[in-house]
């Protein structure tokens, strides 16, 4: 039995629709009740800051993709680490009482070297209680998830379509290796039957290391836009976050803490993915392609 945390988010939306297609029996964790149509999954309503309810949604669990992850308002930046402190612990401690086997997991790349931005640092901690927990994990690590609905790619997508002129600050040179929401959902789903990543944490990205004004002078020439980019000195990072929280459709809250993440570079440290899945993930330029292709 698998268990899907964030189902209706992002990335578990995806994953949901990929496994739903194989013959695993998956149990979605809800906060409210929802019918499935679908034999092989099952809505069960609990709640990640209700422990006693975690452990009855885990009870018979043998694999837990976790993929919560909380980022409060502004002004409760201290507020939304210790809800994720909470989250991933009461998750975890499920998972022992029950003889859970495997958490899979899904987080921000940083450097180590850097000061982590509060988003960053908080994701840093849940991937570290994952990792000491004594469960079997899996942990890959994304910078830039290129594809409708992601956050950072919203964001992205609204400053290039909007903007004829496009102010840069202090992040432009800031590194990213950018990678495709379909190749960070097959290491999510084809890892299940790969032993050689238990216990194992991943970087995931294209082979391309791009600064943020390179991403977006790419995407605004795949996207036939003619733009301007002016360079400002400083961040001015509550002024860009309050402008483009009003214009993608993004949580506002959640665009602020994105856009003060930008000054950490998120570049993949080597590993042997390649050889473990047999696949190299598509270009940034190529992700673009897909998604106009599709409509999306």
């Amino acid at each position: 039995m698998i268990l899907l945390t964030g189902a209706t988010g992002f990335i578990g939306g995806h994953v949901l629709k990929v496994l739903s297609g194989k013959n695993l029996q998956i149990r979605c964790l809800s906060r409210k009740s929802v019918r499935s149509e679908n034999p092989n999954v099952s809505y069960v309503t609990g709640d990640v800051l209700d422990y006693e309810s975690l452990i009855r949604v885990t009870e018979g669990v043998d694999t837990i993709y976790y993929f919560i992850h909380m980022m409060g308002k502004q002004k409760e930046q201290k507020k939304f680490d210790v809800l994720d402190r909470i989250a991933v612990t009461n998750m975890v401690r499920a998972c022992e009482a029950n003889g859970g086997k495997r958490i899979i997991h899904l987080t921000g790349m940083s450097n180590p070297q850097e000061k982590l931005s509060h988003h960053l640092a908080s994701r840093r901690e849940v991937e570290n209680i994952i990792r000491n927990s004594g469960i079997n994990y899996t942990i890959f690590r994304a910078s830039v998830i290129v594809g409708r609905g992601g956050g950072a790619f919203e964001i992205l997508d609204t400053a290039v379509r909007k903007f004829p002129i496009i102010p840069v600050f202090s992040w432009e040179k800031t590194k990213v290796q950018p990678i495709y929401i379909g190749d960070v959902i097959r290491y999510l789903v084809e890892c299940l039957d790969k032993k050689e990543t238990i216990n194992r944490c991943f970087d995931i990205g294209c082979s391309e290391v791009l600064t943020y004004r390179e991403l977006m002078q790419q995407y605004a020439k795949e996207l036939g836009l003619r733009r301007v980019f002016i360079q400002i000195p400083g961040s001015w990072h509550k002024v860009s976050a309050l402008v483009l929280g009003r214009l993608a459709p993004v949580n506002p809250d959640v665009v602020h803490w994105l856009i003060e993440s930008l000054q950490n570079t998120m570049v993949c440290e080597p590993n042997d993915l390649r050889k473990i899945f047999g696949f190299e993930p598509i270009s940034f330029r190529e992700s673009i392609r897909r998604i106009n292709e599709a409509g999306q």
